[in-house]
């Protein structure tokens, strides 16, 4: 279950406004802490982590999260905070809060703080999968919020400019390996890209993902305004030796990319490419994340800071394993904050861990749901098997063991049973003595595990036939549910997020069913 808490930043006359506001309607208002966040000492150690090297002293990251937390979460706001957090999530092992925070264009300089540094509890919250941590720019002109999911598995396209001075090979390596082992098609583009070559390549599939390796900078004109950028390869053949470049501005990737509906999430590892800066005119955000948000993309993730090569590879591994395979699968959300937090156990003293930002301006963090792809049936798919109800003696005697402890319970009469029959092979069938005793006791055992093994069999083929017709249950319900919000999108109403969290539980509940339907299938086959 995620629960949604909008914090939302906006200046006023006597300073920063910060309201937060959950889906049900609870309301916290408070000041923010702009002296301690504009102190001097605090942008030196702003300074600090932004500057070479990459390493640095894991306390100034703590220093600077406690900063960023207390000046952000005080009186109204820190109050709601923590009653959604220790009322709804520390009790419930399947819940998270989502700290969507949301930046006014007038408060840009808030809007440029590193704010993944956060920290609470002696943990850093954009690292924990119960408090995660995704942006959104307020007063952004994108157009209405839209929802991330794709049907099957996403189509990926990896783009890798020829530059100099980038392990990207390892990088793209890392990136292929996890893709493969979770069957995700891709297409990887190499060598020496081009607008025009990159364009070709969107147009050939409906590409959901995009991921940039390469160069990105933030660089001032000549009329003092910034613009975000990213190199490609110059057009044409022969270019010498460092002038093969063509450095894409925001205006023209906005361009480029507004024509490929399809791209759901886009991953830039390039330095910078994170920063936003104020629009010439003054109003709205600037930089090529916001580009790409104007383009129609709903999620994007970048780079905050220049990261290191080591640490790109590891969180971009991180990303696509959590993202394609496991419990999180397709929950780019969840796979951000696993990945981050993966870097920051790999490298603790290196900033990386908070340089990748989410912007997420989806209704949630689903980008596609594995179980829908076309793959060839499951047990869980198959109609439910006949079994007999055991008698009421055995259900009754088993009442309080769910699947799984029954599943544990019977492999483990099943190694002690395998145990006792290598033991009665070891003795001769005409021993006297005390290998006679041995030989009774170890047959005596031996029948009795064997009747509870029986036993326990009945009763699981019962409670898979019961998982089963439960499972038929949920998916009605969830095929209703999904009904439901998708009448709502195309009629263009508001999805509340009672339904919403009502499908993601559904999901997560039929996923664990099948989970143990074919374990005890599978166990059961193997007992005849």
């Amino acid at each position: 279950m995620i629960i949604d808490l909008d914090i939302r930043i906006a200046k006023t006359a006597k300073g920063y406004r910060v309201t937060a506001q959950t889906p049900e309607g609870a309301l916290a208002e408070a000041t923010l802490d702009e002296d301690a966040l504009f102190a001097p000492e605090f942008q030196d150690k702003l300074t600090q982590v932004r500057e070479e090297p990459f390493t640095t002293d894991q306390t100034l990251f703590q220093e600077i999260g406690d900063t960023l937390f207390r000046a952000l979460f005080r009186d109204q706001v820190q109050d709601l905070f923590f009653a959604l957090y220790s009322q709804r999530v520390q009790g419930d092992e399947a819940a998270s809060l989502r700290l969507r925070l949301n930046v006014h264009h007038d408060a840009l300089a808030l809007a440029a703080l590193p704010w993944e540094f956060m920290r609470h509890g002696d943990v850093f919250l954009a690292t924990q999968i119960n408090t995660l941590l995704t942006r959104q720019l307020l007063n952004l002109e994108y157009g209405d919020i839209e929802s991330l999911q794709v049907q099957g598995a996403p189509q990926i396209l990896i783009v890798v400019p020829e530059v100099n001075n980038l392990d990207t090979e390892k990088e793209l390596k890392a990136i292929t390996q996890a893709l493969d082992a979770a069957q995700i098609p891709y297409h990887a583009l190499t060598g020496r890209i081009t607008r025009q070559t990159l364009d070709d390549a969107l147009a050939q599939k409906p590409y959901a993902i995009l991921h940039f390796i390469g160069h990105g900078v933030v660089e001032e004109d000549a009329d003092g305004t910034m613009h975000g950028k990213l190199r490609l390869n110059a057009a044409g053949e022969g270019q010498p030796p460092g002038e093969d470049e063509d450095w894409i501005t925001e205006i023209e990737l906005q361009s480029l990319l507004g024509n490929h509906k399809s791209l759901k999430l886009a991953v830039l590892n390039g330095c910078e490419v994170g920063e936003v800066n104020s629009r010439p005119e003054g109003e709205g955000f600037w930089g090529v994340v916001p580009a790409l948000l104007r383009a129609g993309v709903p999620a994007v993730v970048a780079m905050q800071y220049p990261i290191r090569d080591d640490v790109a590879i590891q969180f971009a591994e991180t990303f696509y394993r959590r993202l394609c395979t496991g419990q999180w699968v397709g929950r780019v959300d969840f796979a951000v904050t696993l990945a981050r937090n993966a870097c920051f156990l790999a490298f603790p003293d290196d900033r990386g861990f908070a340089t990748p930002v989410l912007y997420l301006r989806s209704k949630d963090g689903v980008i596609f749901d594995i179980a829908s792809a076309d793959q060839p049936s499951s047990a869980a798919d198959l109609p439910c098997p006949d079994a007999p109800k055991p008698p009421q003696r055995l259900l009754h005697r088993y009442r309080n063991a769910n699947a799984a402890t029954l599943l544990d319970r019977y492999r483990l009469l099943e190694g002690r049973l395998q145990r006792i029959l290598r033991q009665i092979d070891g003795l001769a069938e005409d021993a006297t003595g005390p290998d006679a005793w041995r030989a009774r006791r170890y047959k005596r055992n031996r029948d009795k595990l064997e009747r509870e093994l029986d036993e326990m069999a009945d009763v699981l083929r019962w409670r898979a036939f019961e998982a089963c017709q439960e499972l038929g249950e949920l998916r009605s319900r969830l095929a209703e549910k999904e009904a439901e919000r998708n009448a709502l999108e195309d009629a263009g109403e508001y999805v509340s997020y009672d339904l919403k969290n009502a499908i993601f539980t559904l999901h997560e509940r039929i996923l664990a069913l099948e989970d143990v339907i074919e374990e005890m299938n599978a166990l059961m086959e193997g007992a005849g």
